[in-house]
Parts: structure tokens; sequence; C-alpha cells
């Protein structure tokens, strides 16, 4: 049975040719994220700087101080390094990488934290506990969220094949560098402060990476499919 609605492959061949147009090559990953580097230690910097550092610590820095910072700062950029690599087509990051970068956010910071109580436990004063949550959210979203708006979008310039994936990898990026530095301002060490307003921050960020990023691809399909005059799919933007 032939279908005159069809064109041969020699048209689609054709029609291939006349949409292509120069641009810019992108750079690799791991240029992208050297030249993301110094916002992403400014980031990590800012708070302590800004709003001071808890001096309960000074009998036990450097190590518990801007020693776990760096670690946790490292752990940061490693994590961006991954979404702007899932960011790629064709260089997905497997499951059992994303578990295991999962695996070790959350110990990580877990054991920061069990460190830093350790060394000098402190609990939010009665009362004060709704003000004391809402800085710890507030404050490390305001200043992670323009970095995970620019690593996103650069992310999303790649046109990822994943890009739910690779949008939350920049925002947990975002999120765990902005903690990084806020735990050295945060006088509170208590466990239960922690993951209840600095682990939500981190959460936050990273799904609000997670959308931008699908927004973005689902934009960004819209005007080339209405450019076309076609309609748009219906894609998972995780797969």
């Amino acid at each position: 049975m032939t279908d005159s609605g069809l064109r041969s492959r020699y048209d689609y061949r054709q029609e291939i040719v006349r949409s292509l147009a120069p641009v810019r090559p992108l750079l690799a990953p791991s240029r992208r994220v050297w030249m993301l580097l110094p916002l992403g230690l400014l980031l990590t910097i800012t708070a302590p700087l800004a709003a001071g550092q808890r001096g309960d610590l000074s009998a036990y820095a450097p190590l518990i101080t801007w020693g776990l910072t760096g670690l946790q700062s490292l752990l940061g950029v490693w994590l961006l390094a991954l979404g702007l690599r899932e960011a790629v087509p064709g260089q997905n990051v497997s499951w059992r990488a994303l578990t295991f970068a999962s695996a070790l956010t959350i110990i990580l910071v877990g054991g920061v934290t069990v460190l830093t109580n350790s060394a000098s436990a402190t609990f939010v004063p009665p009362g004060r506990e709704w003000q004391y949550w809402a800085e710890c959210v507030g404050w490390p979203m305001a200043l992670g969220a323009p970095f995970m708006v620019l690593t996103t979008l650069m992310a999303a310039r790649a046109f990822p094949t994943r890009p739910m994936i690779a949008g939350g990898l920049c925002g947990m990026s975002a999120g765990i560098l902005s903690d990084a530095g806020w735990r050295l301002s945060c006088w509170i060490s208590e466990p239960t402060h922690v993951v209840g307003s600095h682990g939500l921050a981190i959460l936050a960020l990273t799904a609000a990476g997670a959308l931008l990023a699908v927004c973005v691809d689902r934009s960004r399909w819209r005007r080339l499919w209405s450019a076309e005059g076609r309609k748009v799919p219906r894609r998972n933007p995780g797969r």
C-alpha cells in the first residue's frame, strides 16, 4: 500500500540540510566547570564573610570550620560536573552514579552535621523555632538561587535528553555550596534543625533546578515544533 502523503528519504535529507545553521561549539563539561568554579567558591564564602562566623567553633578551627566546609564544597563542585556532563546528549550519567551521588550527599552532609554538633552542641532557643527555621531555609535558598539559575541554563543549552536530572544536579550543587558556607554562620548545630531547615533548602534548590530545566526544555521544543507547524510531542523529561 502506498501513501501519497509520505515523502521520500531524499526530501527529508533536503529539509535537514536547509535547516542546518552554524552555532557556537559547546565547551566540554570540564571546561565549563572550571569557568564556574570561582562563582561556586564565592557562593561558599559569601555567608561567613557577610554574616560572620559562629565563635564557638574557633577552638576546633580549621578542621571543623573551613576544613569541613571545603570538603562539602568539593562535593558541590563534583555534583556540578555531573550535571553538566548529564546535559550533553550521549554522556548521560549512569543510574549507579546518580545513586552513589545521592547517597554520598546524604552521608557527607549528615556527617558534617554530626561532627559539628559533637564539637559544640547548640540548640534553638525556646519560642524562636520559626524564626531560626525561616532564616535557615530562606537565606541559603536566596544565596544559592542565582548560581542554580546560571548553571541550569548552561545545562539546558546543551539540549539534555534528561533535563530533569541535569537541572536537579545543578540545583543540588547550588544547595550544597550554599549550605557549605551557611553552616559557618548558623549558630545552631542541633541535627533536627539542620535537617529540617538546611536540608530543606538543599532539596528546594534541587527541585527548582529540575523544574527550571524541564520548563526551558519544553519551551525550546515548543518553539522548534511551532516553527515547523507541528504539534509538540509528549515527552517524559526524566527519561
